[in-house]
């Protein structure tokens, strides 16, 4: 089915054909009615769906990365904290060994998110070309 996004809400609308073969789209959520009735009007709203479906293919390959770079922040995030936390507990004239074994081990974990960071955009481009 043809969508066109809702100008308010951002919301797809279907593309709705009128008994009289005319376009036309609805947003219940917004109350919003919008009849295309001339065929110049129709023309260019068939080039506007085309248009958008293939910007939204490349917002989508672009949103998945995206999405896949703000996970593994939020991890190294977590981990800093985590980290921070067994340093301050580990203690300094004495350190707790076992404590800071955990610390190294989560500092080579957020090492290796930062080698999965620098990939994705590659990675993903890769998968989308069929590598």
């Amino acid at each position: 089915m043809q969508t066109v996004p809702c100008w308010l809400c951002g919301k797809p609308l279907d593309l709705r054909v009128t008994k009289g073969g005319k376009f036309y789209l609805v947003c219940d959520p917004d109350g919003i009615q919008c009849f295309i009735r001339r065929e110049q009007g129709m023309e260019k709203l068939k080039k506007l769906i085309k248009h958008l479906a293939r910007k939204d293919y490349q917002l989508e390959q672009h949103t998945e990365s995206f999405f896949a770079i703000q996970a593994i922040l939020r991890e190294i995030e977590d981990l800093k904290q985590e980290i921070e936390k067994l340093e301050d507990k580990a203690g300094f004239l004495f350190p707790d060994k076992e404590l800071l074994r955990a610390r190294d081990a989560l500092q080579k974990r957020v090492n290796l998110l930062l080698s999965q960071l620098e990939q994705v955009p590659a990675r993903k481009q890769a998968e989308t070309e069929g590598l």
